[in-house]
């Protein structure tokens, strides 16, 4: 019933905060989805160190109230609503609670403790793989790590969440001894390889996913590695 009660809460969610046309929408990508899927995407790698250069105050939103949170359990999340914060209605997929039971981190943005941003993160191939997000290949290892599952709630974009969370994200890795950190972007979604070139990562490869019913393909195409802000100039 978990499970269940996460779904219809998230359809609240959607409805209350972007419409019945893009629930609509929502839901029909979703079951289409469960049928087939094809998607290209831009490989990225940050080089971490040079995050810690960086002034967190240049990065700060345009909005007051607002607080950072890292979710690294269900017992966490769970405390988080008993003190008010919305976290469980917003999750952005389904399988939330999988994904930090088997130790992926939400890390999220909250602004009168209504969730305005949240992406996910990945220090282990058990929690990258409970994401449910295309296999990029990382070296846990080599103390790399996985970044994903990003989202912005419709009512506070454009006021630099996204950036905000991309710093607060490399920050938080840097600090917790990982050196690199890799991801992948849609090749369509323009905005957000524009947010990610303010941090200077690097564009390696293409990844292309298809799903067709129950079987699965990933390839990683290596590429000459240029700098993000290159491509989406000549986009």
């Amino acid at each position: 019933m978990t499970g269940l009660s996460d779904l219809l809460r998230r359809m609240r969610r959607i409805y209350k905060t972007e419409g019945v046309t893009y629930l609509l929408v929502a839901g029909f990508r979703f079951m289409a989805g469960l049928l087939f899927k094809y998607q290209t995407f831009h490989l990225i790698e940050h080089t971490l160190e040079q995050t810690r250069h960086l002034d967190e105050k240049d990065f700060l939103p345009k909005t007051d109230h607002l607080e950072w949170k890292v979710v690294a359990t269900n017992q966490e999340a769970d405390e988080l609503e008993a003190e008010g914060f919305e976290f469980r209605s917003y999750a952005y997929f389904f399988s939330a609670r999988k994904a930090l039971d088997n130790g992926a981190m939400a890390t999220c943005i909250f602004v009168d403790r209504e969730l305005a941003h949240i992406g996910w993160l990945a220090m282990t191939e058990e929690a990258k793989n409970s994401l449910n997000e295309p296999p990029i290949r990382v070296d846990f290892s080599k103390k790399e790590a996985y970044s994903g599952g990003v989202w912005t709630n419709p009512k506070y974009r454009k006021l630099g969440l996204h950036t905000y969370g991309n710093l607060k994200r490399n920050l938080f890795l840097a600090e917790n001894g990982a050196t690199r950190m890799y991801g992948q972007i849609a090749r369509r979604n323009t905005a957000s390889l524009r947010v990610t070139t303010k941090f200077n990562p690097a564009v390696y490869g293409e990844g292309r996913y298809l799903k067709i019913l129950w079987w699965k393909s990933w390839r990683e195409k290596p590429l000459t590695p240029q700098r993000a802000e290159g491509i989406s100039k000549g986009m």
